[in-house]
């Protein structure tokens, strides 16, 4: 929102400096954003009067001028031919700095010398092209300042206004704010009705469509004259960023800023009356004033008469209904428009403009007559004409604001002040309530019609605190719990996992919880995953019920940008739907591994990981975090390699998720060309595990015996249970079992394979003999063959 500190006074009667208004606003939570003086740049540039103008003596396209400043007779060389004698013009003198930072300095210009510059509003920096020096207005007083005479002695003021005070996107809003803060009295519009000139000019109005046009209020205004409007109303619409036009639609831009109440003009020779709010036709299309051609649809409210649509309601009026230099008659509109009617409009059209910006916040529905008033007067000062009688049609659609109460001391309890109740009074009564007391301890207050926002007791306290002003609330310290919050076991774990991942080398991802359904799908074909209603895109608009659609995605754009070494683990929730229709969330960890072991180096020599990699992590990750030890069982979900898979338990039984390779049809499907391994945990269950604490124990001083055993037995029959097995024979003798081999082939028979145990024998006490050694290795073979069905080799 920008307004000048002129335009600002010309409703109330302050004398405050614009930096002070600026910092008054912002505590109150209208942000001073920029504050600009229009006059800068313009500094050293005076009124200068053109006695003389001749042809330059070596070059057609200049001229040779002898401008006066005061008591001064300036020699200028000018490149343009638009200027007179007897012409008032803006001139840079010597050492003189333009807005774009040129310096005026004495130069021969095709061998006369020239001692300074005529300028255009180019070189003034107040249009982007000019087609000659700047012409002012006859009646200039010689050697003021171009600013000045241009009317440019003011000061800018942008806001950051809000989106719930839009009451505050019109200058008054802004100084009703400001009366309130300071005390400062706001200046009386006038209310006095126009006299009607052209009783005949009736404007007749239909409303069809009461939910997206409340209400509606149209005039004719005969025997206008279009043209240029006068200087003044030039001036305060480019001072702030406005495009003057012509008369009438700059009265229409100037309400909208002044008292932030959209007005729109059509030519009335260019409609058939009457006029018809009402809801678009399904095939229906009109293009707008900014020349774009828009489809419209039965959910929108346009302005029509009897042929055709003139206008979208509340956004931007028609090309072919719009005032131009041939109107003579115009329909005036003033209306209240739905804000979320007009909302969803501009939305689906894509189409933006200032009066949108404000009907969509919610203009003053009681305001519309009054407004109606001022811009008739104005059109009948600048433009002439005949005024017509008002038609006001009122669907009855809308409400003026509820009254409601408030407690003083509840205010004070939670504002942490201490005013009195005549106080607070008098601040909801400066913004525009009316204020009646109910009983000893509340108070009723009516809102004004503009302040949509205030519906709730809450909405009266901070507004009272507000005012009374933020930076005058005492600061205190807020009473705590003496007891540290209880630790979060979710979090506990979570962090102990981050950092033992990353420590391996892992980076952690955070991905959407929006995946793509096919996807999932592939992944996790029993479930349904839950669709999204307002997605992001298609390839985010259903709930991940795994972690590792994303993780692969991520491997995916990793590899295809020639990082060939991913290692990647994310933290995450997933949601998983239920029969009866409810939805679970549940906190998942899952990582996945491809490409080499080891950083490319000359001293390290590297292979492609595989899956017991993989499972070497899990090996350090799980018993570190949980104080549980895992164990490796056949199984794992579909999409992974069918012998190359894993669930994963504690040696208590308890499930804790899977790992495994990724399935080759399954890579190829995804554009994968590495083996990826992955594993997908469930956080809850890592929580409250069994534990052992580790307990120091020396190493042995008598030496050890290693055995190797090589046993033929089924294909099927998994090494870490037969390890299992072997270490229960004598947990005290027995160190250490390892598969050191696995081999199937020649000598072996089809469907079996050879697992080859390294096997450590050692005692604390004493070295082992011969006859003890061979005593635990024939109960191991024993354990072995008879519960693997299993035998010896030779």
């Amino acid at each position: 929102m920008k307004l000048t500190l002129n335009w600002l006074r010309d409703h109330i009667d302050i004398d405050l400096d614009p930096a002070t208004i600026g910092a008054r606003l912002t505590m109150a939570g209208l942000e001073l954003d920029a504050l600009t003086r229009l006059d800068q740049g313009l500094e050293q540039i005076q009124v200068g009067l053109v006695e003389t103008v001749e042809p330059h003596p070596n070059a057609d396209r200049l001229t040779f001028c002898r401008v006066r400043v005061n008591e001064e007779l300036l020699e200028i060389v000018c490149g343009a031919k638009n200027h007179r004698p007897g012409d008032k013009v803006a001139v840079a003198r010597i050492g003189a700095r333009l807005p774009n930072g040129q310096e005026i300095t004495t130069g021969q210009i095709r061998g006369v010398t020239s001692y300074g510059m005529l300028c255009s509003v180019q070189e003034l920096g107040l249009a982007d092209q000019a087609d000659g020096v700047l012409i002012l207005d006859p009646t200039t007083p010689i050697g003021i300042p171009v600013a000045q005479a241009l009317g440019r002695t003011d000061v800018v003021l942008e806001l950051g206004i809000t989106p719930n005070r839009g009451d505050c996107l019109g200058v008054r809003g802004v100084a009703r704010e400001l009366a309130a803060l300071t005390g400062y009295p706001m200046r009386p519009l006038t209310t006095t009705p126009v006299p009607v000139t052209a009783p005949d000019a009736m404007a007749r109005v239909h409303l069809e469509d009461p939910n997206g046009c409340p209400r509606y209020a149209g005039r004719i205004i005969r025997e206008v004259k279009v043209g240029p409007s006068p200087a003044w109303l030039q001036q305060r619409l480019t001072a702030v960023g406005l495009r003057a036009i012509n008369n009438i639609v700059d009265i229409t831009n100037y309400l909208l800023l002044d008292l932030n109440q959209p007005l729109h003009a059509f030519d009335l020779n260019r409609l058939t009356l009457p006029v018809v709010v009402r809801t678009a036709s399904t095939g229906e299309t009109l293009r707008t004033l900014d020349g774009v051609e828009h489809h419209l649809t039965p959910t929108m409210t346009v302005i029509a008469d009897q042929q055709r649509p003139l206008a979208i309601a509340g956004i931007m009026g028609g090309a072919e209904s719009g005032v131009t230099e041939t109107t003579t008659d115009i329909f005036l509109e003033a209306a209240f428009f739905d804000p979320i009617t007009t909302t969803r409009t501009g939305r689906r059209l894509e189409l933006h403009s200032e009066s949108r910006y404000r009907f969509e916040r919610g203009t003053d529905p009681e305001a519309i007559l009054m407004v109606m008033e001022q811009a008739t007067r104005l059109i009948l000062d600048l433009a002439g004409g005949q005024a017509g009688p008002v038609t006001l049609v009122d669907g009855n659609t809308w409400q003026p604001p509820a009254t409601l109460w408030y407690r003083p001391e509840r205010v004070n309890r939670m504002g942490g002040v201490e005013l009195t109740p005549a106080t607070m009074n008098t601040i909801l009564t400066a913004l525009g309530c009316r204020v009646e007391p109910m009983d000893a301890t509340r108070f009723a207050v009516t809102p004004p019609s503009w302040r949509h926002d205030l519906k709730l007791e809450e909405d009266l306290l901070e507004e009272i605190i507000r005012i009374h002003g933020y930076d005058q609330v005492p600061a205190t310290l807020p009473l705590l719990p003496a007891a540290a919050p209880l630790p979060d076991p979710m979090r506990q774990i979570a962090d102990r996992i981050r950092i033992r991942m990353v420590g391996m080398g892992y980076q952690e991802a955070v991905d959407y919880a929006f995946v793509a359904p096919a996807w999932q799908q592939r992944f996790n074909p029993e479930l349904t995953p839950l669709t999204l209603l307002n997605p992001l895109s298609e390839e985010q608009s259903v709930l991940r019920t795994d972690l590792i659609v994303g993780l692969l995605e991520s491997a995916q754009r990793n590899l295809n940008r020639g990082n060939h070494r991913v290692r990647l683990f994310e933290l995450g929730r997933v949601f998983l739907p239920q029969p009866d229709g409810s939805l679970v969330e549940e906190e998942r960890l899952a990582c996945l591994m491809c490409g080499p072991t080891e950083e490319l180096s000359a001293h390290a020599v590297t292979r492609s990981a595989d899956l017991f990699d993989l499972k070497g992590d899990l090996e350090a990750l799980l018993p570190d975090v949980t104080g549980s030890e895992i164990s490796f069982l056949p199984g794992g979900p579909p999409f992974l390699h069918p012998t190359r898979k894993a669930e994963i338990r504690t040696t208590h039984g308890v499930a804790l998720g899977w790992m495994g390779q990724l399935h080759p049809q399954m890579a190829d499907s995804l554009d994968l060309k590495k083996e990826i391994c992955l594993c997908e945990l469930h956080l809850p269950r890592l929580i409250g595990l069994p534990t052992t604490k580790p307990r120091h124990q020396p190493g042995s001083r008598f030496p050890g015996i290693q055995n190797d055993f090589s046993f033929l037995m089924p294909a099927t029959t998994p090494a870490g249970a037969v390890i299992q097995t072997v270490l229960a024979v004598d947990p005290v003798l027995i160190r250490q079992a390892r598969v050191s081999a696995i081999y199937t082939g020649t000598g072996v028979p089809e469907g079996h394979k050879s697992l080859t145990l390294n096997i450590l024998l050692q005692a604390d006490d004493r070295t082992l003999t011969d006859h003890e050694s061979k005593t635990l290795s024939e109960r191991i073979i024993a354990c072995v063959t008879e519960q693997f069905a299993a035998g010896l080799r030779g």
